[in-house]
């Protein structure tokens, strides 16, 4: 009897240090992309792996879809192709440009000087972006409640 109680002993412990050591190590999570080399894909799914992005959120296409430029033409540029990919994961938007692309040189190179704007044809229509980083932007609508979260962790992506 004293050997059985001995045993059970030492096998609660072994799970209790093993549940402790689980605990304390955490998840790791996902991989962080880099800004500079990483894909549109790629960033979906670790934005997705954040909870940033709902694992049911449809994609709405921002390039096709009036509402998410600000339009000084008067109405005859209610929408623009802003980046390669511009898509509303849910009221996070995620802006990916091709390295050297067209549009990478036209809407994504200036948006330095431009305070985080993405200025198109000549500021026929422009787009106020919260980060930019590598070949991606984000920008989020009102509603959208994790915005600080997201701003820090795509900020402390790798870049090159």
């Amino acid at each position: 009897m004293k050997t059985w109680k001995k045993a059970l002993s030492l096998l609660l412990a072994a799970a209790m240090l093993a549940a402790v050591l689980t605990a304390c190590g955490g998840s790791k999570g996902p991989d962080p992309v880099n800004t500079k080399t990483g894909t549109y894909d790629e960033m979906v799914e670790y934005l997705k792996a954040k909870g940033y992005i709902a694992a049911d959120a449809t994609p709405v296409d921002i390039n096709t879809t009036a509402g998410y430029t600000t339009d000084n033409t008067g109405g005859e540029m209610p929408f623009s192709t802003v980046a390669d990919k511009a898509e509303d994961w849910g009221g996070l938007w995620l802006f990916w440009f091709e390295d050297g692309g067209e549009l990478y040189q036209s809407n994504f190179s200036g948006i330095g000087m431009n305070s985080g704007t993405i200025v198109i044809m000549g500021g026929a229509n422009v787009l106020q972006t919260a980060a930019y980083s590598g070949n991606f932007a984000i920008a989020f609508a009102e509603d959208y409640a994790q915005q600080d979260a997201v701003l820090a962790d795509f900020n402390a992506l790798p870049k090159e």
